[in-house]
């Protein structure tokens, strides 16, 4: 029996959505007729210890997934499971994005004193205080509702949750509260056209060494003699194959792409959302790739938007939908 070691953050959130992935992968490689077991390896990121921080303040997304990284290259782990909105635009050459689970919610929700019975974020009395550690996320409500306050928090859902005790509401990702059993807690979810979700959110993404073998010291505190050379497991590629959700990897390439065109992380209000329209065969009517997205331009005070809509050909690939995050990304550069 084939042991798969998975390289996880500890918190719950993380180790929850970790187990899903597991077991997704424990059954295809049953389907596949081959018997599998997996083991966590479970690490605090320098993102989960900076909770004093915003973060912005030192390093953006890749705080959350440098130690699993380093897990990969020294062989401690096989694959690393991640939020793709953690992940950084474009990956290091040491790595690459190998498969991703069917998206979850990936909308925003409001979650306010009495949950699914509390006051709903339009109805906030003016001077109300809502807690948020996303300057994308602040930057869209002070839109909906400049006459409220946006209190900066971080921690996991908990602890976020907790905050209701001295705010009036908070705002969290619909996916998170809805793995972990709490979409009971819910008030109400955001429309992406109120709020447009983080790039990649509700996406689990699988990541593992590219067929580079090197360890650039530059990049990761990783030395040499350190690490394993044998890289990712061939086994392993059928299995991650069945695994991956294609329309969604289509999805996060695309979204992903938009952020890497516009040079941007978690410190810019930078958000894309795609979603793929699915057509009538028998009608003749094919596929459409929907995306909006975002930017919040800084010396003008504007918030530039765009949104594309286009077929997808039958030929589509991977480089089919970077161009088209590109493409967004484009329509944003134009308005700068």
């Amino acid at each position: 029996m084939k042991t798969i070691r998975i390289a996880t953050r500890k918190s719950e959130l993380a180790m929850t959505q970790t187990r899903l992935v597991a077991d997704r992968l424990v059954a295809c490689a049953k389907a596949l007729g081959e018997d599998v077991t997996y083991e966590l390896v479970s690490m605090t990121t320098e993102g989960d210890r900076r909770l004093d921080k915003s973060l912005a303040s030192f390093g953006g997304k890749g705080v959350f997934i440098k130690e699993l990284e380093v897990a990969l290259l020294e062989g401690r782990a096989d694959i690393a499971v991640h939020s793709l909105k953690d992940m950084p635009a474009q990956v290091l050459p040491e790595f690459k994005l190998a498969a991703v689970l069917e998206r979850e919610d990936p909308r925003d929700a409001f979650v306010s004193k009495g949950g699914a019975k509390g006051i709903k974020f339009m109805d906030l009395p003016a001077g109300a205080r809502v807690g948020t550690g996303s300057i994308r996320r602040v930057v869209q409500l002070k839109a909906l509702r400049p006459d409220l306050e946006y209190v900066p928090i971080r921690g996991n859902i908990q602890t976020r949750l907790a905050k209701l005790a001295e705010l009036d509401g908070v705002v969290l990702a619909a996916a998170g509260l809805k793995r972990m059993g709490l979409a009971e807690q819910v008030t109400e979810y955001f429309s992406v056209e109120q709020v447009l979700p983080a790039s990649g959110q509700g996406i689990l993404a699988i990541e593992t060494l590219s067929e580079m073998r090197h360890c650039e010291e530059r990049s990761l505190s990783c030395h040499p003699e350190e690490r394993s050379d044998e890289g990712s497991s061939p086994e392993l590629l059928p299995l991650l194959a069945a695994v991956n959700h294609p329309e969604t990897f289509g999805i996060a390439l695309a979204e992903m792409s938009f952020l890497k065109a516009l040079n941007a992380g978690c410190q810019f209000p930078v958000a894309s959302h795609a979603e793929i329209l699915n057509g009538n065969g028998d009608a003749g009517l094919s596929a459409v790739l929907k995306m909006r997205g975002i930017y919040w331009h800084e010396s003008t005070q504007r918030l530039l938007q765009a949104c594309i809509q286009m077929e997808i050909p039958a030929t589509a690939g991977d480089d089919w939908f970077n161009a088209q995050g590109e493409a967004l990304a484009n329509q944003i550069k134009v308005q700068q």
